[in-house]
């Protein structure tokens, strides 16, 4: 039962922040501080979504690395360094779906940490998919 009810608020909260950040008023609520509330539960937050972008399912991988570009563009001054070590290694899975490898390189860029740009820098060299390759040396060529 507490599981249950823990996966749902994890759903709802998802949710709540995507439709959050795909409103016209998302940039304007991005400047306005964390509530008491949010504050609170960003570490419970985070960790459901560091599970989910361990579960089987890709497309749950691929929804949690899309929650956490949405955290990151609602809480811009939040570091989500534990978010680091996930997204690189899902960013450096060669077995990995395309389009997770995409997502994860574009949410450590928006990181703006070194750890993720030295990812995607080896990425841009190493990686044996061509797009994964084309994207990371483009997010490296790109001024902030």
């Amino acid at each position: 039962m507490i599981r249950y009810v823990f996966m749902f608020s994890l759903a709802v909260m998802s949710f709540a922040i995507t439709a959050n950040a795909q409103t016209a008023g998302a940039m304007t609520h991005s400047m306005a501080p964390p509530t008491r509330f949010q504050k609170q539960h960003m570490p419970q937050t985070e960790e459901m979504l560091i599970n989910l972008l361990k579960d089987s399912n890709p497309t749950k991988r691929a929804t949690a690395v899309q929650n956490i570009r949405d955290l990151e563009f609602i809480y811009p001054d939040e570091p989500f360094d534990k978010f680091l070590a996930p997204l690189t290694n899902i960013l450096k899975d060669e077995k990995e779906p395309c389009q997770i490898r995409l997502l994860s390189a574009i949410a450590l860029d928006e990181l703006h940490s070194e750890t993720g740009d030295n990812a995607i820098q080896e990425m841009s060299k190493t990686s044996s998919n061509q797009s994964v390759k084309e994207l990371c040396s483009a997010l490296i060529n790109t001024p902030e």
